[in-house]
This record gives C-alpha cells, sequence and structure tokens, in this order.
C-alpha cells in the first residue's frame, strides 16, 4: 500500500530490490489516477484518495485482491511501502502452515500505553500491526471480503491496521496470532523507529526476520538488498565448501585412486595444524587480544582492534552462537554472548583465518530447575578460504590523465552551492610547495633535479617557495647558503621568478618557523603542499593533492614510504639498489619491505589551505630543532571539525638520511627523535639475523637475562 508521491520513490526501489524475489505478485495500491513513470505495476483504486489515516485504501486494496486472485494464490500479504520483504524466507515460512484454514498472521498488537481502552478492544482482542506486514490465507480473505463495506461503515477508530483486524474477527472468526516469535518473523525496527536501518546489519534479528520495517529513506532499500545479497554468496561459499569436503570424505571411504596424491585444499577439515611449516622462518605467528591487540610485526605493536578485524570477529561470534543455540529449544537452554576475554589469532594465505577465543557466555536453563549463570568456553574457529575469483577490468594508468577529470566534469549540474567548484577546475589548481632548508647542499641538488624533471620541465602550475637558514652554523659548511642561493638563481633565470622563491631566515633551524615565513608569502585561498628536502616524488603527487584537499574541509596528510639504511639494504642483495663508484642508493619505487617502511607516525608532508592553517593556529614557534612540530599541528587538525584523509601515497618517498639527535633537544623532541633513527636501521628481519649470527650480541643478551632473573 502506497500513495501517489511515494510510487516512484518508494515503490520503485522496492520494485527495484525485494520484489523480484517473491515467488508470486506484486501489487502497489495507490489512489485513483495514480500511475508510475518507471514501470511499477500500480493499481489505482477508484475512488479512493491518498487521505491519511488510509482506512478506505486498505479495506479496498484486499476487496481487489479477494475479487480478482482469490482462486490463484494460496496467502496474501498486505505491507507498507517502506518495508524489505525476504522473498525466500517468507515462502519457506508460508509453506510450513496450513493455507486452507483461516489463519491471519502478523505481528499482535493492542495499542500504545496510552491508548489502551481507547481502541474498543477487550483484554483479550488484539490486531496484526499493519507496517511489517499482514499475511491472510485464502479463507480467511474469503470469509471476510464480503463484508468490506459493512466494516467501512462501522469504524470505531482511525487505525486501519485496528479495523482491519476488527472486521477479521468478526466475519472470519479468527484474530491475529499472538505467537511470540512473530515480532522476529515480521521485525519492527523500534531502535530506529524513523530511521532506515542505517547502522550495522549484522545482528540475529535482522539476519532471520521475513520483513523488516520500516525504511523510510528509499535509498536504504538497495543497502539492505545489497546486504542480503553478499550474505547470500557467503553462504553458498559455505555450501561449496561443505560440498569438497563431502566428496573428499566419499573418495577417501571408497579408495579412489589418487585421492590422497591430491587433495584439494578446500576439501580439509578445519584444523589449526592444515599448514606444517619447515622451517622457522614459515610458522606464521600469532596476535594475542584483549581490549587492544599486540602484533610483534606491526610497526605498532599495541594497538586497537582495526574495523575490518572488529567486523570479522563479530561475524564469528554471531556464527558460533548461532551454532551453540541450533538445538536450544530441544535441550531447553540458551547461551548468551557476553564478552571476549582474550584470543589469539592469525591469517594463513592458503587456508583462512584462525581464531582462538576465550568467551565469556551467559548459560540460561528454561525446563526443570530455571538457572542463570556465567561460563566459559574456549572456542577454535577457522574461516576458510575459498577458491580465488577475480574480474578482469581495463587497467586505468593507459588512460589519459585528464579523461576522468572530463568524465567527472559531466556531473558538474548535480552541485549546488560551494561544491560547484568542479573536478576538472581543482586539477588545474596551482600547488604551493614550502621547503625550509639549512645547509645538506648534495641533497638539495638532487631535490631541485627531481623538481625540475617532473614539474617544471613539463610546464606543471607549481612554485617552490624555499627557506634558507642563514645561522652561524651553515655560515661554515663549505659556503652551503650561498651555493644554495646560487643554485636557486640558475633555476629562476631558466623557469622565471614565478616558478622559484627564495626566502632567507635569519637565526637557528626551526622547521614551524620556515613553514610560517614561507606560507606567510602565499595567499589564504593559496594551496599549500609542506615538504622535504629529502623527499623524492612522481608526477603523480599533484593530483592526489589537489584532489584530497577542500578548502575550509579537509586537508592531506600522506604516509610516505621512507628508506632504510642504504648499507644493510644493499650488502649483499644488489636487486633493490643502483651502485655507483662504491656508492649505492635505494631505488625509489622500490617499497619492498627490505628496502623501508611506510612511515606512519610522519605528519610533516602534508597539503592544506593557508586559510585552513591560520583556521587551527599554525604552527608552534616555540619548538627548536628535530621534530615535534608536525604532530602538533595534527593535534590541531584533529581538535578541529576539518576531515584529515590519511593514506599512503607511492608517489612520496623519503630518501635515507643519517639522523643526528642532539642531547640538548626537548625530552619528548630527543625521544621521538632516537626513535626514527633505530627506526631506520633496517628491516627486522635484517636485524634479528645479524643479532642470530653474532655471538658477542648473543652473549650480552643472555648476561643481561640472568642478571634480570637473579
Amino acid at each position: 500500500m502506497t500513495a501517489k508521491k511515494f510510487i516512484d520513490t518508494r515503490g520503485l526501489s522496492a520494485f527495484r530490490t525485494w520484489v523480484n524475489s517473491i515467488n508470486g505478485k506484486v501489487m502497489f495500491f495507490s489512489s485513483e489516477g495514480s500511475k508510475s513513470k518507471y514501470g511499477v505495476p500500480v493499481v489505482p483504486l477508484p475512488g479512493v484518495d491518498d487521505s491519511y489515516p488510509p482506512q478506505k485504501k486498505s479495506f479496498m486494496m484486499l476487496k481487489y485482491m479477494h475479487d480478482h486472485f482469490i482462486e490463484n494464490y494460496e496467502w496474501f500479504v498486505r505491507a507498507d511501502d517502506d518495508v524489505f520483504i525476504k522473498g525466500d524466507k517468507l515462502e519457506k515460512f508460508l509453506r510450513s502452515i496450513n493455507s486452507s484454514k483461516p489463519q491471519f498472521i502478523g505481528q499482535a498488537g493492542v495499542g500504545k500505553q496510552e491508548e489502551l481502552g481507547m481502541l474498543s478492544l477487550t483484554a483479550t482482542e488484539n490486531f496484526c500491526m499493519g507496517g511489517p506486514g499482514m499475511i491472510f490465507s485464502r479463507e480467511t480473505l474469503r470469509r471476510m471480503a464480503p463484508y468490506v463495506g459493512d466494516c467501512l461503515a462501522n469504524l470505531y477508530t482511525t487505525h486501519e491496521d485496528v479495523e482491519i483486524g476488527r472486521c477479521v474477527r468478526k466475519y472470519a472468526g479468527i484474530q491475529c496470532t499472538w505467537a511470540y516469535e512473530m515480532q522476529h518473523i515480521l521485525y519492527q525496527n523500534y531502535k530506529e523507529d524513523q530511521g532506515s536501518f542505517k547502522k550495522s546489519l549484522k545482528s540475529t534479528e535482522v539476519e532471520n526476520a521475513v520483513s523488516l520495517h520500516p525504511v523510510k529513506e528509499p535509498v536504504y532499500l538497495f543497502r539492505i538488498q545489497n546486504y542480503f545479497q553478499s550474505t547470500k554468496i557467503l553462504h553458498l561459499h559455505h555450501k561449496e565448501l561443505l560440498l569438497q569436503r563431502d566428496i573428499h570424505l566419499i573418495d577417501e571411504l571408497l579408495g579412489s585412486p589418487g585421492y590422497t596424491f591430491n587433495v584439494n585444499r578446500l576439501a580439509l577439515l578445519p584444523s589449526l595444524t592444515k599448514y606444517r611449516p619447515s622451517e622457522a622462518d614459515d610458522v606464521i605467528s600469532w596476535d594475542f587480544m584483549t581490549k587492544p591487540i599486540f602484533s610483534h610485526h606491526h610497526n605498532n605493536p599495541k594497538r586497537g582492534l582495526e574495523g575490518s578485524l572488529s567486523s570479522a570477529i563479530d561475524d564469528v561470534i554471531n556464527q558460533i552462537m548461532q551454532l551453540v543455540n541450533k538445538n536450544a529449544r530441544q535441550r531447553g537452554r540458551t547461551l548468551d554472548f557476553k564478552e571476549i576475554l582474550y584470543g589469539y589469532k592469525r591469517v594463513n594465505p592458503l587456508f583462512g583465518a584462525d581464531y582462538i577465543l576465550d568467551l565469556l557466555l551467559i548459560y540460561r536453563k528454561h525446563k526443570g530447575r530455571k538457572m542463570t549463570v556465567p561460563v566459559r568456553r574456549h572456542a577454535y574457529v577457522q574461516q576458510s578460504f575459498t577458491e580465488v575469483e577475480f574480474k578482469e577490468e581495463i587497467p586505468t594508468y593507459e588512460l589519459h590523465s585528464n579523461m576522468g577529470a572530463k568524465v567527472l566534469h559531466l556531473f558538474r549540474k548535480f552541485a549546488v552551492g560551494e561544491e560547484q567548484k568542479t573536478v576538472y577546475d581543482k586539477r588545474q589548481e596551482k600547488i604551493n610547495f614550502v621547503m625550509p632548508l639549512s645547509g645538506r647542499l648534495k641533497i638539495f641538488e638532487r631535490f631541485m633535479r627531481n623538481f625540475e624533471d617532473i614539474f617544471l620541465k613539463t610546464g606543471e602550475n607549481v612554485k617552490l617557495h624555499v627557506v634558507l637558514f642563514n645561522s652561524e652554523h651553515e655560515r661554515g659548511e663549505d659556503m652551503a647558503l650561498e651555493k644554495s642561493i646560487s643554485l636557486l638563481q640558475q633555476y629562476q633565470n631558466k623557469y622565471s621568478e614565478n616558478s622559484v622563491e627564495i626566502i632567507q631566515a635569519s637565526g637557528a633551524f626551526s622547521r614551524g618557523r620556515g613553514l610560517e615565513l614561507g606560507a606567510a608569502r602565499c595567499s589564504s585561498d593559496s594551496l599549500l603542499f609542506l615538504v622535504d628536502v629529502d623527499i623524492v616524488m612522481t608526477r603523480y603527487v599533484l593530483n592526489r593533492i589537489r584532489l584530497n584537499t577542500k578548502q575550509g574541509s579537509q586537508v592531506y596528510f600522506p604516509i610516505v614510504f621512507s628508506q632504510y639504511y642504504p648499507l644493510t639494504v644493499c650488502h649483499g642483495n644488489v636487486n633493490h639498489c643502483d651502485c655507483h663508484n662504491q656508492e649505492c642508493f635505494i631505488n625509489p619505487q622500490d617499497f619492498s619491505e627490505e628496502t623501508g617502511y611506510w612511515r606512519q607516525f610522519g605528519f610533516g608532508i602534508t597539503a592544506m589551505y593557508r586559510s585552513d592553517m591560520l583556521a587551527v593556529g599554525g604552527f608552534d614557534l616555540s619548538i627548536q630543532g628535530w621534530g615535534k612540530e608536525d604532530v602538533d599541528l595534527y593535534q590541531k587538525f584533529i581538535e578541529s571539525n576539518m576531515t584529515i584523509v590519511r593514506s599512503v601515497d607511492i608517489g612520496m618517498t623519503h630518501a635515507f638520511h643519517e639522523i643526528i639527535c642532539d642531547s640538548h633537544l626537548d625530552p619528548a623532541q630527543f625521544i621521538m627523535c632516537k626513535g626514527s633513527r633505530a627506526q631506520s636501521y633496517g628491516s627486522h628481519s635484517y636485524l634479528s639475523k645479524n643479532v642470530y649470527n653474532t655471538d658477542t650480541l648473543l652473549s650480552q643478551n643472555e648476561k643481561f637475562i640472568l642478571n634480570v632473573n637473579s
């Protein structure tokens, strides 16, 4: 049942989602003169309007179903247009009930608390709530439909579902089912009374329900449809897995030749010992879980549960509880999940994800002596992988760089207000590179060669602002300041001063002050990219800088790849390196674990608008020397209403340089500096092998352990 204004919104969404799952006929009943522009099967009821409450509409649609389809169908369902119905579950449910008898099935209601005694219902009378659906057997409709006119002429309330229940009770001699389970079968979402199931759909109620109500926003019908299609795919994969195991078991029982030599990995039964490592390095380690998760192979050994892992564990718990409560009614007990006390998890890329969980459950006994007690159970779970499935797509990297922008330009008419600035315009926006520098001439020359090759020679819309510090220390460093100025002047003469700007600063080097000086030369609407001299870039970073920043709402903090010490990487393994004249450099596009790590704790490289930088207060100019100023700015953006885009960027590589930590630094800066230096020595596997292969280090470690234990 719908209204004229909802036919091509709610009605159309239902028609394109759950209606296709119904093994029968679905029609949308509306007022006289109603029709759809998109082929929704509408029945305009003569003499019926869209006035609320829709009592006449509700009764007339039942009469229409009786007059046109009474001999063609066993069951008739009346529901609102903001419902989602699972056709397969509905059919399975109704097949289990005798349709030749008068049946009136729904979620029983007696009215709201404030309406009790005002609906002309006795203490033993009820009605079926209209929203999640009323189900009539053929016999029920046959008995009550001829008296629809009489029921309409004797209305006691304004509630159409109450009056239909009264009519069925009077002329069919039955009333709505009192069954407790109906509130779970035809599910009314009281948690989101005016919502649309916007929260997580991973719940027992949603999974087991036949209908879900209400879905006020039509677009969420597609979300629900997509979720149930994905769960159906999972069930089919699981069924395939069980069939593979059955085939393997039958082959084994029949003694089929060759079955022991060609065992499909999908056919193996769940086990934590499917994979047997042949070497120590092949052992797959476990992560330990309590509130946080602990793992030795992660850059952050103690961290909170990631969203993907949390979702996976929720799925595992739901499946465990479904299994343990499968025969709960026959056993007279149920187990409810309380919490995970601790657990272990690992992922085997060949077989699946393994979990060992210590669960706290609530045991509820319903038969005999009733009791409720907490119990602990260990669960050994394996989420088995199935065969790999993939779909080939056109490689996007072969397309012209502006093609995507031109396609997106077509959608500019959908923009409103300030968002009318198109993606195409955004890709042409000027980027102001701001870089403070003190000494380091050789590294600066490399940076300028890289900047020239990918930005200046190609005519990109960029400008480099270099802030040179003129400190007493740097004056004696082989004339680094004078040579840096001379180098920049050469680029100015070659590409004009609009491409490169020289800014001189006095006093001790301060990265925060240098960035502020460079940013001050730009207007408030300028897009800034704060960069270090050690960064090696590709031309693709420009689009990411532009598209990941929005003035007044979004800033970009890329995660760059930081290289290890070249001597540790290139020693005995030149595949990762380019070596010339006994000097080796790591390939900046080699992102393997042996060559470096993603600097997830680095916030110094960032893109933002000058106005946004000013809005949060900019850099703390009291911070001198190495580090901390970037963390302070990042914290300011977190505390603001700005959105932070934090993502790996393969177009930026932090080339290795020796880190010197001044003992006179602020204690927090000194600790951060030492941590960064230690992180850059080499990979964990390389360092651990060196320790194990160095007897003096091993003996020192043994002495330390003995001293601690004594």
